[in-house]
């Protein structure tokens, strides 16, 4: 059996209070007491570690070396290989090994791979922290934090300022102002299937493509995209649109067709809905959920291993999610872009596997609810209901 090292490995060193605090009572000195942890891009969460693994992890060389060269270490290595922090040739690791071959097929960037694996969240559910905890709204977050930094911001406030023209308004700006979140959507009412398939296109849609060679297609979209790879699929989670069924969906942009997943009973869709958005129903009662997911490959096809590769996906998606708000408001529905979602969840419902293809956050149209239960942001008081 040969071993060898994941494709991204870091390891942390934290400090243990209760253990530290214990020494010092004890007079033994403050000391060093704590855990190693270790965390990799095909893991799904963190492991801890023994102290004596860093050393043995530092004897596999890069190419692999035979178990047997390290039979001392035999009990650490099991524990490693069943962990994922070592990985083998071995059927009985198949798993750990195969996802860390996706990871280095797509062309990771190192920090960004454990940074979007870890930052994945599961089962999370926030109306339930905030009723356990307490909502973190002005009052605890000023208490918590004192002020904010300020709202406007002055490079140099000695030199005197250059006036600029009264700007010239125009429809646009007034569809801008009118752009806000809502929270606070009809449970009953639904979206025309005209209206959705309107969204998709404008949105997700490819405008145009070009064969820049043989099997090397670039799309043009009505909004721009790192390299113009366009990398974003749209998945919709349906509870409520007239004509189609609630259940899974992919959009393809292409064709403009939506490609049917999953069907699924309104109560099931429902719960869906809220596990996706990590519990919070005033977007879970949206008629349409639509996640966005990057397929990575597509990007890091073209920049591997890249320090600004991921950061491109995630401003991707920004342009997306601006899109769908003032499509959605032009069209007198309400919207919303979260970014907390449980990316886990999102990998279930639609099959991701979360290193070619991953959850980046979910927007979601529908008719806004006459009364407003929940405090919107709306200073401008352009909203329509």
């Amino acid at each position: 059996m040969k071993l060898f090292r994941p494709a991204h490995l870091r390891f942390e060193f934290r400090d243990s209070l209760d253990a530290r605090l214990a020494r010092l009572l004890s007079g033994a000195g403050a000391g060093s007491e704590g855990s190693w942890f270790a965390t990799a891009a095909h893991l799904d969460e963190e492991v801890e570690i023994q102290a004596d693994d860093l050393r043995l992890v530092e004897r596999v060389p890069e190419q692999g070396i035979e178990a047997a060269q390290l039979a001392s270490d035999a009990g650490a290595i099991a524990r490693l290989l069943e962990q994922g922090v070592l990985l083998s040739d071995d059927a009985r690791h198949a798993g750990h090994a195969a996802r860390d071959a996706a990871v280095r097929a797509a062309g990771w960037w190192g920090p960004a791979a454990l940074a979007q694996r870890l930052a994945r969240w599961d089962g999370v559910d926030v109306a339930a922290i905030e009723e356990r905890e307490g909502r973190r709204g002005i009052a605890r977050l000023l208490a918590d934090n004192g002020l904010p930094p300020s709202e406007s911001f002055a490079c140099r406030p000695e030199a005197p300022p250059i006036c600029l023209p009264a700007p010239a308004r125009t429809a646009l700006d007034e569809l801008l102002a009118a752009r806000t979140t809502c929270r606070n959507f009809d449970p009953a009412a639904s979206v025309p299937l005209a209206q959705l398939s309107l969204l998709l296109h404008r949105v997700f849609g490819a405008q145009g493509s070009q064969a820049l060679a043989p099997g090397a297609v670039m799309l043009k979209k009505n909004s721009p995209s790192g390299g113009g790879l366009h990398p974003i699929e749209a998945f919709a989670l349906v509870q409520r649109v007239d004509g189609l069924a609630a259940g899974l969906y992919h959009y393809q942009c292409i064709e403009h067709v939506l490609e049917p997943l999953r069907s699924m009973a309104q109560a099931e869709a429902a719960s869906a809905a809220r596990e996706l958005v990590a519990g919070q129903a005033w977007f879970a009662d949206a008629p349409v959920l639509v996640l966005m997911a990057a397929r990575f490959q597509r990007n890091f096809w073209k920049y591997p291993n890249h320090a600004k590769a991921w950061k491109v996906v995630q401003l991707d998606a920004g342009h997306l999610s601006q899109n769908f708000y003032l499509s959605a408001t032009e069209s007198g529905y309400g919207a919303f872009v979260t970014g907390a979602i449980n990316d886990r969840c999102a990998e279930r419902l639609f099959e991701l596997d979360g290193i070619g293809i991953g959850a980046i956050a979910v927007c979601g149209l529908g008719k806004r609810a006459a009364e407003q239960v929940n405090v919107e942001f709306d200073p401008l008081g352009k909203a329509v209901r």
